[in-house]
């Protein structure tokens, strides 16, 4: 039995003018960790009110 717990790991994705491109590269994102051997724990997306920077942040863990 391994005494080391997961390992996670927070991925940002950001793109100033697309929410589409953006859902674009997490969905991508999403699969290569997936294919990887990685568990999606969380996908989370936000907008800067001042920039307008859209956010995405994925949290994965192995």
């Amino acid at each position: 039995m391994s005494t080391m717990g997961k390992q996670y790991k927070v991925l940002k994705l950001s793109n100033l003018w697309s929410t589409e491109k953006l859902r674009k590269q997490a969905e991508d994102t999403l699969n290569k960790a997936s294919q990887e051997g990685w568990e999606i724990i969380s996908v989370a997306f936000g907008t800067s009110s001042s920039s307008g920077m859209s956010t995405a942040m994925i949290t994965i863990a192995k």
